[in-house]
């Protein structure tokens, strides 16, 4: 941790924390509800262009984090056989029914660092509440032009290309090469990169246990569910683009 000054100039300024999260199964749940629903899929979208050129990364994680919990379900802890995550959102309990207290100072870094810890319905609840309170951007004409660049180099890999391949060839987006791979992984939870058979989580949520049983032949996999399925004959998802990237229909 930083020297006591420092850091109470960082928790001011609402980049660090003092004090872990300590919340239930239950109470994540609520406060990713609670972030998705007090947003709208045009402000999140908004924000992803916005953070192209300025390489805002803050507020490129937040496109990723409304489309996995806005169709959250309300739901009890619910146990897989043998396992300690919820079956439904995946989070995890120890033993005793208890959720370890996050250090949400992770979280921070890595939505300043990578924008996006895609797929983690607690990093999208810290990541969301976020949001609601950081400065915005509007998404200028070169950030628009950017985002129609990326769809447009989407559009035109040959069928067989994977999203890592296609996240490494993704030179024209300012930034290092896990920022770039968060971009991808970001349009794969938003389903915007479309791959038959696996949906992305525009129009439902997928469970956790589906989410993790739908596992590629590949011994690494590229990233979360479902981008590791995403290769380029799959294509755009117009109807996942209009929802959360009309500027670029």
């Amino acid at each position: 941790m930083p020297p006591p000054d420092l850091l109470a100039q960082a928790v001011a300024a609402g980049v660090m924390f003092t004090e872990p999260w300590s919340l239930d199964h239950d109470g994540w749940v609520r406060a990713a509800r609670h972030g998705a629903a007090a947003v709208t899929a045009d402000e999140v979208g908004d924000a992803f262009l916005a953070s192209l050129t300025s390489r805002r990364m803050d507020l490129r994680s937040v496109m990723a984090s409304y489309a996995l919990t806005r169709h959250l379900p309300d739901h009890a802890y619910t146990e897989r056989q043998g396992g300690v995550t919820c079956a439904v959102c995946g989070i995890s309990r120890r033993r005793d029914g208890t959720v370890q207290p996050k250090d949400v100072n992770s979280f921070s870094q890595i939505r300043f660092s990578y924008g996006a810890y895609p797929g983690d319905v607690m990093y999208a609840a810290f990541d969301l509440e976020q949001f609601a309170r950081a400065p915005r951007l509007e998404p200028t004409a070169d950030d628009i032009a950017l985002g129609q660049q990326i769809i447009d180099y989407l559009r035109q890999l040959p069928d067989k290309t994977t999203a890592a391949q296609a996240a490494r060839g993704l030179t024209i987006v300012p930034g290092t090469r896990d920022q770039r791979d968060t971009l991808i992984e970001s349009l794969g939870i938003c389903g915007i990169l479309h791959s038959p058979g696996h949906p992305g989580y525009a129009d439902a949520f997928i469970p956790h246990w589906k989410a993790e049983t739908d596992w590629p032949s590949q011994r690494f996999p590229f990233g979360c569910y479902p981008t590791w399925w995403w290769q380029a004959e799959g294509g755009i998802s117009e109807s996942a683009l209009r929802q959360f990237l009309p500027q670029l229909t």
